[in-house]
């Protein structure tokens, strides 16, 4: 009898190691689930969606801190401190091929950048819209984003923006609600709103009878202003006027000078590893003096759906590659914690493909 369980106990054990170790290869390297938890993305994403992050499409990122727990990412469970890895052996970044290229339109998945004091592959997730390509020069004017000085590159058109409303009546929230319209609000006792929607709903919204005018909120050309990439005065830019910036391709060689220098340093010192400082307007990487440098990695130029209210390049800048975790996919689950139990679950978001 004591053979006979001992003999299950076995086969139960063998059966969960193989279980864990196919699905511990599934999330490393094929198929990796996360929670949206921001707005920044809408519509096409929203708060309480579990996507599916394909790893097949770019080509699965070979685990670059691999003295860590399986399955978790940063902390471990019910600590805010104590981290799930160990950084004592960090690996070269490697890529396996994959399906595609990252395409411009494409919501990719990535670790947040700027997080230094973690291992590349242990920092946070964040997804945006890829629309700036490694080798191109973009810039934003009046919000249109611009490739290489045309204006007739192919985006996603039905982006949300910020619009001023004036109106003769007060706007009831549960007509709100039906278009969508789940940001802003009242901003006078006029009757001024500031509302976030996309481009067909502000159209519809101005045929209304009661509707004054829909004029989206603009920054002012040439405004500087200190929260937005790269953070100097040498480059008067806001999220809707930016650039031309060329964004960094993999073994192109650009000039440097003690003014775009603040454009690449981030790249040069800390994505791409190496010494640099500026001293007496001279360039020192690698303690010599340059003034070009060949960039060692493709980078990536990203942006919110939800363009007014959304943390991305224009705050924080380029997106190495071997940031790059894979492409949003699927919505494979999604739930609206704003509303009752019964009402929670939004069946029609589920199982979608990602656009």
């Amino acid at each position: 009898m004591a053979n006979r369980i001992l003999s299950t106990v076995k086969e139960w054990l063998k059966a969960f190691g193989w279980a864990f170790l196919v699905a511990w290869l599934i999330r490393t390297f094929f198929l990796q689930g996360a929670f949206i938890p921001s707005q920044s993305m809408e519509k096409t994403l929203l708060p309480g969606d579990f996507v599916f992050i394909s790893k097949m499409h770019y080509g699965a990122r070979l685990p670059i801190t691999p003295l860590a727990v399986p399955f978790m990412h940063q902390n471990m469970p019910f600590t805010e401190s104590k981290p799930a890895y160990l950084d004592w052996i960090e690996l070269p970044y490697f890529r396996f091929p994959g399906f595609s290229e990252i395409n411009r339109n494409d919501c990719i998945v990535f670790n947040y950048p700027l997080e230094y004091e973690r291992p590349v592959d242990k920092r946070t997730y964040f997804v945006k819209r890829c629309l700036g390509l490694p080798g191109e020069t973009l810039s934003v004017f009046e919000k249109k984003i611009i490739i290489n000085n045309l204006d007739t590159i192919e985006f996603k058109s039905d982006y949300q923006f910020i619009r001023h409303i004036k109106s003769n009546n007060s706007l009831p929230q549960n007509w709100l609600d039906s278009l969508g319209i789940t940001e802003g609000g009242l901003v006078s006792n006029m009757l001024d709103y500031e509302l976030s929607m996309t481009d067909s709903v502000a159209k519809y919204i101005e045929k209304m009878p009661f509707i004054q005018s829909v004029n989206l909120k603009l920054e002012k050309e040439n405004d500087f202003q200190s929260h937005i990439f790269p953070h100097n005065r040498n480059y008067a830019f806001n999220n809707d006027f930016w650039g031309p910036v060329y964004i960094p391709k993999a073994n192109v060689k650009i000039n440097l000078n003690d003014t775009n220098i603040v454009l690449y340093e981030q790249c040069i010192r800390n994505y791409e590893g190496n010494k640099l400082d500026v001293i007496g307007g001279k360039i020192m990487i690698n303690g010599k003096e340059e003034n070009t440098y060949t960039f060692k990695y493709n980078y990536y130029f990203v942006f919110g759906d939800n363009r007014d209210n959304s943390a991305d390049s224009r705050s924080w800048g380029f997106v190495p590659e071997n940031h790059i975790i894979g492409k949003a996919w699927i919505i494979f689950f999604s739930q609206d914690n704003t509303k009752k139990w019964y009402d929670k679950i939004r069946w029609k978001r589920i199982f979608n493909i990602i656009e």
